[in-house]
């Protein structure tokens, strides 16, 4: 092995953190010889992550920055979109049917807000890994990515409530309801003459339902605007200016059961119930899930080889690695009718029961206490005169309703085992008490290093790089968990600064 030359050293040490050449100073280090000692690397590294260490926001998630500045490392808050893989909920198709909603843009809000949240525990850089894994505060609706951004939203949505608090609604008519719009400043909403007359008496009747909020409730004024905004969905009047005050009800359905429980919080990220960590992200669950129901497999194999450092085997030739079509069952039911034989049962047993802990949550990483069953017996005839009500025009043809639906209580239960920690087997209650029992471990943490090692060296690493290792992970425990003390581990151990000589 040799050592990197100056000149190298520059690009190997600006590629590993960022997509661009080097820097000006990079480049004048080398030429004057300051680029040499492992010293010299860690000032550089240093540097580098001091410089383009700024917040995020949804200007650098779309790929520019509005006051011009670069964001930090991208291929630092990379390394861990790549390593959860959350981003990977964009390319899980989703039946938007199922919703009533537009599912492509909200699976975009999710990354981003994962994307934040990410951001958020590295711009503290203390105890990264257990923060990411174990947090309760999430960005919901963190539209600009500042809290003070999201006071002034919050303070814009309640003079909508309030204009209609102080006003007599109950003695509406229809001009009323065209003319109401005066009042919203820039948030206005069209009302059209034909649409006013058959909307005011919805109108009276929405407004007498949550008229006992308006006392009782201490989030009254998001909660109302979240409800109103749905009514004029329903009613078909536009609410395109509401819309950019008023919080998608769909959108906070994935965080919590009840969007009118949600309170909207100016200062974020906040505390949300039933969620622990990366792993109980929409965006991550959603990512790993399928078309149209969740995937115990798939989150169970990320489980085994990203946090405990095993290995799944590839399915082998000939399996046909289809779940039954029986809806009478759970999916954990069926997948257990497939997987739990003596040839299936090799690999799906580092799998199954680490996956079927986080069935607490939906295909679309909602948080559920019962599961929906497709029983065969209520599948509704086509052909039967009775169910003509169930039916409703859409684009010139009848659409029936498919199947009336029937619940069962969700079972979270799992185990682990077979990691090599002993501490870490044994039977878990839910997704939470595995996460919670997994991230105290070494295995767990040191595994996390050893993705980095792959990421930021660009290869695979070897038995002649454990001392590497062994110092990345030292230099994350006597730094009180810092990802950063762990890149300049990495990038100033001899694994980076010597390369083998290349020959053709």
């Amino acid at each position: 092995r040799r050592k990197l030359s100056p000149r190298d050293a520059s690009y190997a040490i600006a590629y590993a953190l960022t997509d661009s050449l080097p820097d000006e100073q990079l480049v004048k280090a080398a030429e004057e010889g300051r680029l040499n000692t492992r010293e010299d690397y860690r000032r550089e590294v240093l540097r580098l992550l001091k410089e383009r260490n700024v917040l995020y926001t949804v200007d650098h998630a779309l790929g520019s920055s509005s006051d011009g500045r670069t964001s930090m490392p991208i291929r630092k808050l990379r390394f861990f979109r790549e390593f959860f893989g959350y981003d990977n909920a964009l390319a899980v198709f989703k039946d938007q049917k199922r919703l009533a909603e537009v599912i492509g843009s909200t699976r975009h809000r999710l990354t981003v807000e994962a994307d934040m949240l990410v951001e958020y525990i590295l711009d503290k850089d203390q105890n990264v890994f257990e923060e990411l894994l174990t947090t309760d505060e999430f960005f919901v609706l963190h539209n600009k990515g500042t809290n003070k951004d999201l006071k002034i939203i919050n303070e814009q949505a309640y003079e909508v409530y309030q204009y209609f608090a102080e006003k007599d609604w109950k003695t509406f008519k229809a001009e009323d309801l065209i003319n109401h719009q005066a009042g919203f400043g820039n948030a206005r909403v069209r009302f059209t003459g034909r649409h006013a007359e058959r909307t005011v008496g919805a109108f009276k009747d929405f407004m007498k339902e949550y008229e006992a909020d308006w006392a009782s409730n201490e989030n009254a004024p998001m909660s109302f605007l979240m409800k109103y905004q749905s009514f004029l969905s329903d009613v078909g009047d536009s609410f395109r200016s509401l819309s950019r005050l008023v919080p998608d009800q769909n959108l906070i359905r994935y965080y919590v059961q009840d969007p009118a429980t949600w309170k909207e919080a100016t200062v974020q990220p906040a505390k949300v119930e039933n969620r622990m960590g990366i792993l109980t992200h929409p965006a991550w669950l959603q990512a790993f899930s399928q078309n149209t129901h969740t995937d115990p497999v798939t989150r169970g194999k990320w489980v085994r080889e990203k946090l405990l450092a095993g290995t799944i085997p590839d399915v082998p030739i000939g399996v046909e690695a289809v779940i039954p079509e029986d809806h009478t069952k759970t999916l954990r039911q069926r997948l257990a009718m497939v997987t739990e034989t003596n040839q299936c049962w090799r690999c799906h047993k580092l799998m199954n029961p680490l996956g079927n802990a986080f069935e607490m949550y939906d295909d679309f990483g909602r948080f559920r206490t019962e599961e929906e069953l497709e029983h065969p017996k209520n599948i509704l005839n086509p052909l039967d005169p009775k169910l003509v009500k169930n039916t409703h025009k859409e684009s010139g043809r009848l659409k029936l309703l498919r199947h009336r639906t029937k619940y069962t209580s969700v079972d979270s239960s799992g185990s682990v085992a077979l990691t090599g920690d002993s501490k870490l087997h044994g039977e878990v209650r839910d997704a939470h008490e595995m996460i919670s029992r997994m991230v105290k471990s070494d295995l767990v943490r040191q595994s996390i290093i050893r993705h980095a090692f792959r990421y930021f060296l660009g290869r695979n690493e070897m038995l002649s790089d454990s001392k590497t290792l062994i110092d990345a992970d030292q230099a994350y425990l006597n730094s009180g968990g810092s990802f950063d003390a762990v890149i300049v581990s990495l990038l100033t151990s001899d694994s980076f600064i010597y390369r083998k000589e290349f020959t053709e």
